[in-house]
């Protein structure tokens, strides 16, 4: 039952159809089957982010899993609340997976907000793809284009062609013709045309 009304959430969510949203929570209430990243999800998706972190703050502490959060964060980020994405997670920096550090990381790319990106980036022990990415793009719109080269260039994990159109991308916008040339040679290098 639970798969249904998240598959149903989903539906929802892409129309958007917030009315239909909110019915669906209401008939997964009455069935004891709520699924609280789907619902934060969806009432973020319909323009809600007020319902979305309702549904969040109604939940007793034990029951606000790392999901939760992270879907939470994710509303807030999209709905320009990127500071409050950093103080959801304060304290529970520990607990972040992949996912959760990846919302965190968008969310300070499209604030902005370098210097917080930074902090939380160096605690990631083992950093994935999808990590330097939003890295590139924080740095890249912060016009740091050549640190986020040498971080492309120094990566662990093995680059791909959506980093290296992000750093291209951070390139063309503030003219950085030199570093565009030195990353098209990195993309050779890689095999990436």
């Amino acid at each position: 039952m639970r798969r249904h009304y998240a598959a149903l959430l989903r539906r929802a969510a892409s129309l958007p159809s917030l009315p239909l949203v909110a019915s669906l929570h209401a008939a997964a209430l009455r069935r004891g089957a709520v699924l609280v990243p789907s619902l934060i999800h969806a009432y973020s998706a319909c323009g809600d982010p007020i319902s979305a972190h309702s549904v969040f703050d109604e939940l007793p502490w034990q029951e606000q899993t790392l999901s939760a959060r992270t879907a939470l964060a994710s509303s807030m980020s999209a709905h320009g609340r990127c500071q409050d994405v950093l103080l959801l997670f304060k304290g529970r920096e520990g607990e972040m997976d992949d996912k959760a550090v990846t919302v965190v990381l968008s969310a300070c790319a499209r604030a902005g907000m370098v210097g917080e990106g930074r902090e939380v980036f160096a605690r990631v022990r083992r950093p994935a793809l999808q990590h330097y990415t939003c890295m590139v793009e924080m740095l890249g719109r912060a016009g740091k284009v050549e640190e986020a080269e040498g971080l492309v260039a120094r990566m662990e994990a093995r680059p791909d062609r959506v980093i290296f159109a992000v750093l291209l991308s951070a390139c063309r916008a503030h003219g950085r013709v030199d570093v565009a040339e030195r990353v098209a040679r990195l993309m050779r290098h890689y095999g990436i045309a």
